[in-house]
């Protein structure tokens, strides 16, 4: 209709431009007489499609009251404009009303040298990203009243409360917000840059649909007849709240209902910028400023307001349901353009995600060296430091990790180098109850180690790396991880350093690579041995002085590993 309206228009002017003029005029009298006929070219506006009607009409307004088509509106998504400028294919709209602030770091990233827009722009409207959810659910969990945060959203992800949820691809406007909103929130908790990220990546692995947008779970969701049926089927994901606004305003039989996720707000600025050759030509710049005060008009605002969106007060759109409430105003500082910056690099990196199938088994040092104190830490063991961080390491892995945990130690009542805790398999597959993860956590949050017990470390090395060996899998990167102080002592199962280093290089086959990453607790860990085993295997040894550190540490593993993520 919109399209329509805008052809007709230009239609129109075609008809009164070139009529066959009456013979009895002169030139000077047919111009006066067709005020379109010295009208310059229009003004090319292209808008973020979910914002076009309101461009559209905008447009319509100035284009009636001047007689001509002197604006010409399209809705087209970033990815489509910038794909067209980037291959030549056409000329840059005069004015660009794109949907977020970082698609204008895109154009940069993109257009290089030949980028027609500046970095910033002015926002003629905003709309927050939320998550939406069958309304039932939300009730039952109570998220109405107390909103999750993103980490309880991956946890109910994980826990299957949520057996579905999507965040689209990054060339849609919810796409786009959600890895935003994701590493957002992984940075605010996670000060080390390199765990917030692995922590995004995580939680992008365990996400069931990385590429659907979200008009089509929104159609899909409309055709559900109750909400456990939408839940099975569709899930929860990350909208618009302009787009979920439009949509409970049809009614449909399952309410979805916006959940705005606490610490962290994100939204769509729709920021309007002019190209370099419109911002140059007074006449084209003075037409693109027209619409644009236009838009920011009272009526203008009025008719931002009645499409969803918010205007310049941050009012949230009213909802014509009783259980659905829309979000009051949320007073949202301007990301800097550095901030903009970085994050351009995230959503590439997200983007660019393949799933990379994990096979790790971890050796946990369980001698009685483990019980000593941590000098600065206020007393705090090793293992208390292991104990502390597990939780949050297994928040690094994601959904297509295989997890196993040994501890060694040899103890009156532990006469073997090692004791398997958890066997290797599926980091979701059940083992009884619990998942696999679940399993994880109990384990190594409930490890204790055994006062007196020796370090039986060589050989119980030398015996992962045969048994991983044999289980290889060669669709998966296998690794050890090796948490200890690193001596070898005290147990019949010792040998001299130079012994096992000559085993476990005869063990290594290029055919099977199986970097072991060593973490060394405490400022006594003996990181020249763990330094050996990693170089031996390809691997990596870092030190571990407290949680934060070991969690540290495991991240600069998985980032050694994938550098992208």
């Amino acid at each position: 209709m919109i399209t329509f309206l805008v052809l007709f228009s230009v239609a129109t002017a075609y008809v009164l431009i070139y009529h066959r003029p009456d013979q009895n005029k002169t030139p000077e009298n047919a111009a006066a007489a067709n005020p379109c006929a010295r009208q310059p070219k229009p003004v090319k506006v292209v808008t973020a499609p979910e914002f076009a009607p309101v461009a559209a009409g905008i447009a319509k307004s100035i284009n009636d009251s001047r007689g001509c088509a002197s604006v010409e509106v399209s809705g087209r998504s970033a990815a489509e404009l910038l794909g067209a400028l980037r291959a030549g294919a056409e000329q840059p709209p005069d004015l660009w009303i794109a949907d977020s602030s970082m698609r204008l770091q895109e154009a940069a990233a993109a257009l290089g040298d030949r980028n027609p827009y500046p970095l910033t722009g002015a926002p003629v409207a905003f709309t927050p990203l939320v998550v939406a959810a069958p309304e039932p659910v939300a009730a039952q969990q109570k998220w109405s009243e107390r909103p999750p945060d993103w980490l309880t959203l991956l946890n109910r992800i994980d826990d299957r409360t949520l057996p579905k949820f999507t965040v689209s691809n990054t060339r849609t406007t919810e796409g786009l917000l959600g890895v935003v909103a994701v590493s957002a929130a992984m940075a605010r908790v996670n000060p080390d840059p390199t765990v917030a990220a692995m922590k995004t990546f995580a939680f992008r692995s365990n996400i069931s649909d990385a590429e659907t947008p979200a008009a089509t779970l929104l159609s899909n969701s409309s055709r559900m007849p109750n909400g456990q049926q939408a839940l099975a089927d569709v899930g929860a994901f990350v909208v618009t709240e302009q787009a979920l606004w439009a949509y409970d305003n049809a009614r449909p039989a399952v309410p979805y209902v916006p959940l705005y996720p606490s610490g962290t707000l994100v939204q769509a600025d729709y920021p309007a910028v002019l190209s370099q050759a419109a911002a140059a030509d007074r006449q084209l710049a003075e037409r693109a400023n027209e619409v644009l005060a236009a838009l920011r008009s009272p009526d203008g605002v009025k008719a931002v307001a009645e499409a969803g969106f918010r205007g310049p007060e941050q009012q949230p759109p009213v909802s014509v349901l009783p259980n659905v409430r829309f979000a009051p105003p949320t007073p949202m500082a301007a990301p800097q353009q550095g901030d903009l910056s970085q994050v351009a690099k995230m959503v590439q990196a997200w983007s660019d995600y393949k799933p990379m199938p994990f096979r790790v088994l971890i050796l946990v040092d369980g001698s009685g060296s483990m019980n000593e104190p941590v000098q600065g830490t206020g007393g705090k063991t090793k293992a208390d430091i292991m104990r502390a961080s597990s939780v949050e390491t297994t928040q690094l892995l994601g959904k297509t990790t295989e997890v196993g945990v040994r501890d060694f130690a040899v103890s009156p009542t532990q006469k073997g180098p090692w004791v398997e805790r958890v066997q290797l398999g599926a980091l979701e597959a059940k083992v009884g109850d619990l998942s696999r993860k679940e399993v994880v956590v109990k384990t190594l949050t409930g490890f204790q180690a055994q006062n007196g017990a020796g370090t039986p470390l060589y050989r119980t090395v030398l015996d992962a790396v045969a048994d991983a060996q044999k289980q290889y899998n060669p669709a998966a990167f296998n690794q050890i991880f090796l948490l200890t102080d690193g001596k070898d002592e005290d147990t019949p199962f010792s040998m001299s350093k130079q012994t096992f280093l000559t085993q476990l290089q005869k063990l290594q086959n290029p055919q099977k690579p199986l970097p072991i990453f060593a973490v060394g607790y405490g400022a006594n860990a003996d990181m020249a041995t763990l330094a050996d085993i990693a170089k031996t295997t390809g691997g990596l040894a870092v030190p571990s002085l407290d949680p934060g550190d070991l969690i540290k540490a495991i991240a600069q593993i998985l980032v050694f590993v994938r550098p992208t993520g």
